[in-house]
């Protein structure tokens, strides 16, 4: 066993041990035969040294992106299941094109890191699928008729109205915001946990110590965060609770919130890296990105099997699934919600058109929505019903204009994200109370 600097590394080396981020998470496993885009995945993460086996591979050749085991000690029983999970999850990407590489690899990671941590037996599935039983039912939908079906949808809650009238006057203050959000006191708390956890503090520490360490007033949030960017992200936090109670053999709830909690953490993290849209903004649309499909799942459960089944039949995403079914995607009907509560134009047509990039005039906004729920489903980050991830746009990835390496330096940031705001909204339920 040799300890080398990462950059005096070559293709063929084999790790000697488990190589984490500089935050402690798991990165690659040992036995990992190192290739070129390992090579530039360790430089991304600002490694300095690794242990590696005192010989190379006698196939240095070989792509292994993977990492297969070099010995016995590297569980090929856990790294083969894993790779066939992850296989199939990017069954409908290039591979060799970015940012599916890079995703893979990570993703690929993840899920080995996953099933040592767990003890996740080869082969186990560990989801429902009792929605194969269901009949398939012909004939497309309307989106106003089926948020007509369900009568939490006819109009926002109460406090979603008053907000939107912050966000609507451009004269309105921090006392207003403040005021707008008060009277929930639910949604109060989840803005207070969100603005103390780990991402936020950063921003408290920046401000050299002008706040307290918690911050335990909306009046103290507002300025920490800022007044519309607050009233932002408790737009979106409003209305969570009218999505849940969706039966168990649909999707599992905790995983379609932890999954849009993901897209939020991503969308925020990708916001800020390119400057393409508001951070806050970003975060709010991808929390809501997929809440057409909770609305599809409540009130065409039928329609929904049947688009399920095909897209497992067909190996395709089930967004192209959904259209064939429905007439529609869930990006199409939540982006019709939102529309007809009056949502801020530029949320509703990320939300919209983030499955659709050829539509919009300008694709920046959607594109890192589209990105972030493309990281967000190959890191297998929740789960929302799809079971492939749609492949990367073109213009989305020109749009952000981010190379493999940066998007790889970003997801542990997004992980950290993913895990501080999981706590801060739903620390002991399934979903939103």
């Amino acid at each position: 066993m040799v300890r080398r600097a990462v950059n005096e590394l070559s293709p063929g080396m084999v790790l000697a041990e488990d190589v984490l981020t500089p935050g402690g998470r798991f990165l690659m496993p040992r036995g990992t035969v190192l290739d070129a885009g390992h090579l530039k995945s360790l430089l991304a993460w600002n490694l300095a040294v690794v242990q590696v086996a005192g010989e190379t591979s006698p196939c240095p050749d070989a792509p292994a992106a993977a990492g297969q085991p070099a010995s016995s000690e590297g569980r090929p029983d856990v790294l083969e299941a894993a790779e066939a999970a992850v296989r199939e999850r990017f069954a409908c990407c290039a591979l060799a094109e970015s940012p599916c590489d890079v995703l893979f690899r990570l993703a690929l990671d993840r899920e080995v890191r996953r099933r040592l941590a767990e003890g996740v037996p080869v082969g186990e599935g560990g989801e429902d699928r009792s929605w194969r039983t269901v009949e398939s039912v012909p004939g497309h939908l309307s989106m106003d008729a089926l948020l007509r079906d369900e009568p939490q949808l006819v109009s926002p809650p109460e406090v979603y109205l008053r907000i939107s009238e912050v966000l609507g006057n451009p004269a309105s203050t921090v006392e207003d915001a403040a005021e707008s959000i008060k009277h929930d006191p639910s949604l109060a708390a989840k803005l207070l946990r969100l603005v103390n956890s780990s991402y936020y503090a950063r921003t408290m520490r920046a401000m050299r110590g002008r706040f307290p360490a918690k911050v335990d007033s909306l009046s103290r949030a507002v300025t920490v965060v800022g007044a519309r960017q607050l009233a932002t992200l408790a737009l979106g936090v409003s209305v969570l609770p009218l999505f849940q109670d969706i039966p168990q053999n649909w999707v599992n709830m905790r995983l379609f919130w932890e999954h849009s909690v993901g897209c939020a953490a991503a969308a925020q993290a990708l916001a800020e890296a390119t400057g393409l849209v508001n951070p806050e903004t970003a975060f709010v649309a991808g929390l809501l990105h997929d809440i057409g499909r909770i609305i599809a799942f409540k009130q065409a459960p039928a329609h929904m099997a049947a688009a399920m089944r095909r897209a497992e039949a067909e190996g395709c995403p089930l967004h192209l699934a959904e259209r064939e079914v429905l007439g529609f995607d869930h990006a199409a009907l939540g982006g019709h919600l939102l529309q007809k509560w009056q949502f801020p134009a530029n949320l509703e047509k990320m939300v919209r058109y983030h499955h659709d990039l050829e539509e919009p005039f300008i694709v920046d906004e959607p594109a890192v929505i589209h990105l972030a729920d493309v990281v967000a489903t190959a890191m297998g980050w929740g789960g929302s019903g799809n079971r492939r991830i749609p492949a990367a746009d073109p213009a989305a990835w020109a749009a952000l204009g981010l190379t493999g390496e940066a998007l790889a330096g970003l997801v542990p940031d997004m992980e950290e994200r993913l895990a501080a705001t999981m706590r801060s909204f739903f620390p002991d339920h399934q979903g939103p109370p």
